[in-house]
């Protein structure tokens, strides 16, 4: 999760914006680490022109689902799809709640690219029959989140897809937009042995686990993000292929 963006958009003065990333509970309810939930941390307001965030992503679990992947083998595509749905579904209760507090703002719900290229070939610990599933899943939670978006936009709410801006940039890709496995812990709000998610620790050995970074957008990931929200442009006129 990000913390809000306060500054005034050049040449707008008198706008406020937010973006926001993280789950449905740290919007909502206290985040990971027991922080203000964002949507009342005091950002939004009848004052607040544009809202973009990502969210979704780990409510369906995308992380355990690849760990499950790795150790025992992909879950049943029911299984997938239905917590894809619950995600969005969530999803939709907080696009409703962002409206409520900031009924002028252009809400933005950006997509998340698939994780893994398409056509390059490459040796991780998830084999390409599951790099294939996630992928066919990630496009699936896509669908989804363009058709809340359009459901939605009597409310103000806009989809914006990564997918063009992460072309070339995926895992296994020659520049890498998105993570593979990082080894963490990486600071104090990275996975450690002994919390609650020691799960992620038994790939490595010692003190070790799976970092927070890996499966995530780096620094190439997080401008292509930059570019997909600005290509059509935030104040720019919707059309089908942004709903």
């Amino acid at each position: 999760m990000t913390a809000p963006d306060r500054r005034l958009r050049p040449g707008r003065a008198g706008r406020r914006r937010h973006r926001s990333d993280g789950q449905v509970c740290s919007i909502r309810s206290n985040g990971n680490f027991h922080e203000k939930t964002q949507i009342d941390s005091g950002v939004l307001s009848a004052d607040t022109t544009l809202v973009m965030l990502t969210i979704g992503g780990n409510d369906a679990r995308f992380d355990n689902k690849i760990q499950t992947c790795v150790i025992e083998g992909c879950p049943s595509e029911a299984s997938m799809k239905a917590d894809i749905d619950n995600a969005v579904s969530d999803t939709r209760t907080v696009l409703e709640q962002i409206h409520q507090k900031a009924p002028n703002a252009s809400i933005h719900l950006m997509g998340y690219p698939l994780l893994f290229s398409r056509t390059e070939a490459c040796s991780t610990l998830v084999s390409a029959s599951q790099r294939n599933i996630l992928n066919d899943m990630a496009e699936y939670f896509e669908d989804k989140q363009r058709e809340l978006a359009t459901s939605m936009s009597a409310d103000g709410v806009r989809y914006r897809s990564p997918q063009s801006a992460f072309e070339g940039k995926r895992i296994c890709d020659p520049t890498e937009g998105i993570n593979g496995i990082v080894a963490g812990p990486n600071g104090d709000g990275d996975f450690h042995h002994g919390d609650d998610n020691t799960q992620l620790c038994w790939w490595f050995t010692g003190d070790t686990c799976l970092s927070r970074e890996s499966y995530h957008p780096n620094k190439t990931g997080t401008t292509a993000y930059a570019q997909a929200f600005m290509t059509a442009g935030p104040t720019a006129a919707a059309t089908p292929e942004d709903q």
